[in-house]
């Protein structure tokens, strides 16, 4: 279904694009403001990043970017309580126990959108070739509650049928930036612990010792024993800390400005030495 049919068969009012900072809801975004441009009256549009609290800052700055670029309506959500608060009460997440996903992404935008005008509609990146739990996914779902809470909002999934192909393609034809993140040999920005690995972290190290750092004291008051990430095995924060990047060992000393200040594509460069 494309997307100018979806505004008029579910007579959408209020369209949320859920944009995470990766390729394909970069894509599913523009994709569908593109298509839908000439129709844009009377329908409230939203672009809308969720701050996980625990993401990597390029993450935003690259959001901010592509947003301010195409005149795009963005808005920033956070989850309440933040990532930080929860892992302490209930342990960081892992593959078996994926809490972070509902709680630090889909709540924030479930509890932003219920508050617009019906009829509401919510566009994601997602894509049947990911996983095979998505393969019975349809472009078009109401969601009426998730987790005991009130959504009343249809979800539409423009690109489900697109190939890995097929978005870098869109990319290309279309001249759209590349998340930065790829290039750094990371696939995901949110740093939760379900999906992150190690080389992952010793970039993250390298280039953002603050956000490293909160992970290390995350570590010590969960308790001996108990480590912040997941990569096959336990993976300790406090034992990351003694290793030593290529940041550490030559990049100060050549005089490279600090990562807080860096641009995104300094951030992705270094990111590649970090990891070789």
């Amino acid at each position: 279904m494309k997307p100018r049919e979806f505004i008029k068969e579910y007579g959408i009012r209020s369209l949320v694009c859920c944009f995470s900072g990766g390729k394909d809801s970069l894509v599913a975004t523009h994709y569908t403001l593109e298509e839908i441009r000439g129709i844009e009256s009377g329908l409230e549009i939203y672009v809308v990043f969720v701050d996980t609290t625990v993401m990597l800052p390029i993450a935003a700055e690259y959001v901010r970017e592509v947003c301010s670029r195409y005149g795009w309506p963005l808005k920033i959500l956070k989850p309440e309580p933040d990532f930080w608060t929860l892992a302490k009460r209930w342990g960081v997440p892992s593959l078996r126990r994926r809490w972070c996903c509902f709680y630090l992404k889909l709540k924030p935008i479930f509890e932003f959108t219920r508050k617009l005008t019906p009829q509401r509609g919510m566009v994601t990146g997602l894509r049947r070739e990911e996983s095979e739990r998505r393969r019975s996914r349809r472009h078009v779902e109401y969601v009426k509650r998730m987790k005991g809470l009130e959504v009343l909002a249809w979800n539409y999934h423009p690109i489900l049928e697109w190939t890995e192909k097929d978005v870098l393609r869109y990319i290309r034809d279309h001249d759209l930036p590349m998340p930065p993140h790829y290039r750094m040999g990371i696939k995901e920005t949110c740093m939760c612990g379900a999906f992150t690995h190690v080389r992952e972290l010793l970039v993250m190290k390298a280039l953002y010792p603050d956000l490293f750092r909160k992970f290390v004291e995350l570590e010590q008051d969960l308790g001996e024993g108990r480590s912040v990430w997941f990569d096959g095995k336990q993976v300790f924060a406090s034992e990351l800390a003694k290793q030593k990047t290529l940041d550490e060992t030559g990049f100060k000393s050549r005089g490279v400005e600090r990562e807080e200040h860096a641009s995104p594509a300094h951030k992705a460069e270094k990111a590649r030495r970090v990891i070789k």
